[in-house]
């Protein structure tokens, strides 16, 4: 489920100042607000979570170098300590990260749903 948010200048500049105060991204920053708002989660599954950690990573680019392989190792352990692994071939793991990268996947949904044939409760 995407949709596109179209906010007053005085709210879009307010929610600037609230992630520069907390140190962490607009889109997290208004993740975080719709959260409360909604009185639920955003990406209430395992696997919509570890989606979102690695999309986050990858289009945000925190570091200058290696975002991809920071995105796929902190999904997989967040997805250890939940109690999964992801079994994905790397052939399939490069393509995906290139889908990514240019922009051929573009939500989180619809990474959940390329990465979820290849999610594994862990034994």
């Amino acid at each position: 489920m995407a949709f596109t948010l179209t906010l007053k200048p005085e709210v879009e500049q307010r929610l600037k100042e609230l992630a520069e105060a907390e140190q962490r991204s607009m889109h997290k920053t208004v993740e975080v607000a719709i959260q409360a708002y909604l009185d639920r989660q955003v990406y209430p599954t395992v696997l919509d979570k570890s989606a979102a950690l690695l999309h986050g990573l990858m289009m945000w680019r925190p570091l200058d170098v290696w975002n991809a392989g920071l995105g796929w190792a902190a999904m997989r352990v967040f997805l250890a300590r939940a109690g999964f692994v992801l079994d994905m071939p790397a052939k399939e793991r490069m393509a995906l990260t290139d889908a990514l990268a240019s922009g051929e996947v573009d939500s989180v949904d619809e990474l959940a749903l390329r990465l979820s044939p290849y999610l594994e409760m862990s034994s």
